[in-house]
């Protein structure tokens, strides 16, 4: 639970399973979806691990800010670095994250939602040939399976990873390309009977 309105604090356990001591700088915890970090936070630790020994920490997080960076479940990561500041060990999780739908997570996901609207808009008023119709659906169905994601985290419904994030846009993809398919070009009717109306006119 990430709450910017109450103390957060992280255990970590380190076990070091080489034959030499591991120093380590800091604990890192960091919020990601679809490769994009929405929040990072570091604490230096600046401890030594001995060689095949354990160490633990409690480590006080400061989420002041997290309320303007993400809402919804996230899925997060935890990583140990060393004084070089590379990872030395990273575990996976998912977190309830209490923030404000005018986060930056929320905002992308509001301008899925207007993109979406308006790749749809563009597909439906494009005048074409029906059999390749549906392919024009394609951009709008992406994008609105990347809204489905995002709308499933922030209602802390499912936290997306990349399995499911692929299964629910390729869905909802089809979908969109399978229902785009089946309308009929806008005022295709119309044109075809004022063609018809002037070579009768003509003749």
């Amino acid at each position: 639970m990430l709450d910017a309105a109450a103390a957060t604090r992280l255990v970590v356990g380190v076990e070091n399973l080489g034959g030499s001591a591991l120093d380590v700088d800091s604990v890192r915890l960091r919020g990601m979806v679809l490769g994009l970090t929405f929040f990072d936070y570091d604490t230096r630790v600046r401890t030594t691990v001995p060689a095949r020994g354990t160490a633990n920490w409690t480590v006080d997080l400061d989420l002041r800010d997290i309320t303007g960076r993400a809402t919804g479940l996230i899925p997060i990561r935890v990583e140990i670095r060393d004084t070089d500041l590379d990872t030395v060990v990273a575990r996976d999780g998912k977190a309830q994250v209490h923030g404000s739908l005018l986060s930056t997570y929320g905002l992308l996901g509001l301008g899925l939602l207007v993109l979406a609207g308006l790749l749809l808009a563009a597909a439906v008023l494009s005048p074409g040939a029906s059999k390749l119709r549906g392919l024009r659906f394609v951009p709008a169905g992406c994008v609105l399976g990347l809204l489905v994601v995002f709308a499933l985290s922030a209602m802390r419904l499912l936290a997306p990873s990349p399995p499911t994030d692929l299964a629910i846009t390729l869905g909802v993809t089809l979908l969109a390309v399978v229902a785009g398919s089946r309308l009929h070009a806008p005022h295709a009717g119309a044109d075809a009977g004022a063609g018809i109306d002037a070579d009768a006119g003509a003749a």
